[in-house]
């Protein structure tokens, strides 16, 4: 029963179907690929239906780990033509160039900031005091660099 029913063409096309359908319901990348591999057997089933039992696994298999390889290599080099900056963390680059308010005393160059309604991790010189204006000119990781403002809006240097 089961040979029979793994040896006929619209089963692998009807299991690639329901995988690629369910990639839309579960996330996860590996069954698209799994899909595609399934459907790829039913081409395959279909040209060489005479071919043994074993032969249809086999296939599928290979056309399973292919596909799937085919995926990692295509996310891969998605990734590469992003540049080598990651993705994450992104939208701290958008916090750069901003005055901020010092929500605590910068103690040993660490302190925090606060944005909108919550506050960021940053660091500065020791001379900053809550409530004191800041600018943030860099990041470092998940850390805003920031430089106390003058009064006059002016940036201190050093």
């Amino acid at each position: 029963m089961l040979q029979t029913l793994l040896t006929n063409p619209w089963f692998w096309l009807i299991a690639g179907m329901i995988l690629m359908g369910l990639e839309i319901l579960i996330p996860g990348v590996f069954l698209l690929w799994i899909g595609l591999g399934a459907l790829i057997s039913a081409m395959f089933v279909a040209l060489l239906p005479d071919l043994a039992f074993a032969w249809h696994l086999m296939g599928f298999s290979v056309t399973m780990l292919g596909a799937c390889g085919l995926g990692f290599w295509l996310q891969r080099r998605g990734r590469a033509a992003q540049g080598d900056a990651p993705v994450m963390n992104r939208e701290m680059d958008a916090l750069l160039n901003r005055e901020y308010i010092a929500a605590t005393d910068f103690v040993a160059g660490r302190g925090r900031v606060r944005v909108g309604d919550t506050t960021y991790a940053a660091q500065g010189p020791d001379d900053v005091k809550a409530g004191d204006r800041v600018l943030a000119f860099s990041r470092d990781g998940i850390q805003l660099r920031v430089r106390p403002l003058h009064s006059d809006g002016g940036v201190t240097t050093g």
